[in-house]
């Protein structure tokens, strides 16, 4: 038997801060470009994917442009990388735009891990300004 007040929320959406040494800016027609600094691996996974999804559920009503800039990532293992995919694939169901900047040793990671082309990651940014 189920009461009135033993139910619980199951899924919350918050915003948490993005966590320590990552960015977050935002465009105004809709883009959405997090920074990601240091070390992306198993360690950091976890609070970075929270993180990573906050964006994506609090901008669900109008799917924006997301780009993660990798160019100040010191190191991406698997674990961070399979986390770049299923935040790619989260926007893309969205109906959002994913796009990737990246080091040109980054490119040879992805090129490594089979993912350069599902990534197609450029090195520069020539879209609209983020504010």
């Amino acid at each position: 038997m189920v009461r009135d007040n033993d139910l619980r929320s199951v899924i919350t959406v918050s915003w948490p801060p993005p966590p320590a040494g990552h960015g977050l800016r935002h465009g105004t027609d809709g883009l959405v470009l997090a920074e990601l600094h240091g070390e992306i691996d198993l360690a950091t996974a976890h609070q970075l994917r929270c993180w990573l999804d906050s964006l994506v559920a609090l901008v669900a009503l109008a799917p924006p442009a997301y780009v993660v800039d990798l160019r100040p990532v010191s190191f991406v293992d698997s674990t961070g990388l399979n986390l770049l995919l299923r935040l790619r694939r989260r926007v893309l169901e969205g109906g959002g735009t994913f796009s990737v900047l990246c080091t040109p040793g980054t490119r040879r990671l992805l090129r490594a891990h089979g993912t350069l082309d599902v990534f197609d990651p450029a090195t520069t940014w020539t879209g609209p300004a983020p504010v």
